[in-house]
């Protein structure tokens, strides 16, 4: 004897208490080896802690696959709680085994029972016992375990050898039975044979296969047949680790290439981006349009099979395609500017829309700042972009969506555009003169319902408001001083009169 265990029991679930008894069993299947119970009195798979005990049958080479398994029946009963090996109370040549559920409460509140269990001979028949998939396979078989006739022990030869039988699912006529193979009888406690199943459970078919065992005598009218017993098979075997990503930069997007994968149940690929699955490619590229928000981006895939096996993801590849930048904007808002103060009369938010310079000019960043009453300024930090050619759209809630003249070089650092300097610093010349000196030029003010245009629609919102003498901060208030009057109403009129509205590329 060493200091090496021979023979590890473990539990099945998280605090099970696994081991709280341990007892000899005696021999309860009558073949010779001492028997082994664990008791596991805090298991809830039969009701919350009712307990269970588990039976080990003994052999020359000792396993841990439980053989016998006991269930308490009601909550809190702590089955398993002591275990022991009764003796033969009836006489029979098989031991017996008693255990105690001491919180019982069917005689009483934590009355406490105790179980005794009578053994007996083995059945003549086999009986299967599992039909589980093999693991880490890539699908197609199973493990049909069984355990032996009571002809397979020492001291008798009646049973010859083992008989497995497969069938698809029965229909009207019943099972279809196919031989699979014979096995020589060896005087095993149980038996387990890997069978191959006609086709693996997907979503749209079960794959459900039955199993059947024929204990075979030398007499071919003497046979003994078991229970039968369904199962199926799963691939659980991922694809291979996708190889030779590369990440490059296309215009605005990033392209991915990396090389295909070989397996034959290969479904697609998973893109990820950061760390999280963003999409997926049914071939071996993939375009992630527009991406924004990071200064670097790392990018990895994975294959997926048909059965949803991912596998370890590909090395990351990594790109830098955005530039931080700094936009600073001068612009006026018509109804706001103050030509004798040479500034706005009230502070307020604008929004800038950064625009790809190729039709449809898709928006591909935006920010919203504070124009500043007193220097006419917005500043928008943190603008991450791919460098290259924009639109500059700047949004006003009561006045004209107006472009910049043409697109901006935007590369990192400082980006500055003066909307004020000239009508045509606006795609179309669409600005109005608002001061003579110095000379500035600001957005149209109107739009009151933003749909791009200045006419009656913004008018009667106009005139509602002031019929109703609302103040504060609407979007009717054109000129900037929280109250809706004539003059708001002045100015929109004269631009509707101009048919003024937004003029874009």
């Amino acid at each position: 004897m060493d200091d090496n265990a021979d023979a590890t029991f473990t539990g099945e679930l998280n605090n099970d208490a696994f081991g709280y008894s341990v007892s000899d069993a005696g021999d309860i299947n009558k073949d010779g080896y001492s028997d082994i119970i664990i008791g596991a009195p805090y298991n809830d798979p039969g009701a919350t802690n009712a307990g269970r005990t588990y039976i080990f049958f003994g052999s020359s080479s000792m396993n841990n696959i439980v053989d016998i398994v006991m269930s308490g029946d009601s909550d809190n009963s702590n089955l398993g709680s002591s275990v022991s090996s009764a003796g033969d109370f009836n006489g029979d040549g098989f031991s017996d085994y008693i255990c105690g559920a001491f919180q019982d409460e069917a005689g009483g509140l934590a009355a406490g029972r105790t179980f005794l269990y009578m053994s007996s001979s083995p059945a003549s028949e086999p009986g299967i016992v599992s039909v589980k998939d093999v693991p880490f396979d890539q699908g197609g078989s199973v493990a049909v375990k069984w355990m032996r006739s009571g002809y397979d022990i020492i001291g008798q030869s009646v049973v010859t050898g083992y008989l497995i039988e497969k069938s698809v699912p029965p229909g009207i006529s019943g099972f279809s039975w196919q031989s699979v193979a014979t096995i020589p009888a060896t005087k095993n406690l149980s038996y387990t044979f890997t069978a191959a199943t006609q086709s693996d459970s997907m979503t749209n078919n079960s794959g459900t296969v039955f199993f059947r065992i024929t204990a075979l005598t030398s007499n071919a009218n003497q046979f003994y047949r078991s229970n039968i017993m369904p199962g199926y098979s799963v691939d659980n075997l991922s694809p291979s680790q996708p190889t030779g990503l590369m990440a490059s930069i296309s215009g605005s997007s990033v392209q991915l290439s990396w090389n295909s994968n070989t397996e034959s149940d290969l479904h697609h690929y998973a893109i990820f981006r950061d760390g999280n699955e963003i999409n997926i490619s049914l071939t071996s590229s993939f375009e992630d349009e527009n991406p924004s928000g990071e200064s670097a981006l790392s990018y990895s895939v994975a294959a997926v099979d048909i059965h949803g096996n991912y596998s370890p993801l590909s090395d990351s590849s990594n790109v830098s395609p955005f530039s931080q930048s700094t936009l600073t904007i001068t612009a006026a808002i018509q109804g706001f500017y103050n030509a004798a103060a040479n500034n706005m009369v009230l502070s307020d938010t604008v929004t800038l829309l950064i625009r790809s310079s190729a039709s449809p000019y898709a928006v591909v960043d935006s920010a919203r700042s504070i124009l500043s009453a007193a220097n006419l300024t917005a500043t928008f930090n943190d603008v991450y972009l791919p460098a290259g050619n924009y639109y500059l759209t700047l949004k006003h809630r009561n006045s004209i969506e107006t472009w910049s003249a043409s697109t901006v070089n935007i590369n990192g650092g400082n980006v500055v555009y003066n909307f004020t300097t000239s009508a045509s610093q606006a795609f179309g010349n669409n600005l109005i003169q608002v001061d003579a000196s110095p000379a500035r030029f600001g957005i149209f003010s109107g739009d009151v319902n933003q749909d791009g245009t200045v006419d009656a629609t913004d008018l009667s919102a106009i005139d509602n408001d002031a019929a109703g003498f609302n103040a504060g901060y609407v979007v009717t208030d054109l000129s900037g001083d929280s109250f809706v009057d004539g003059t708001d109403f002045a100015i929109a009129d004269n631009n509707a009169a101009n048919f003024v509205s937004m003029i874009r590329p």
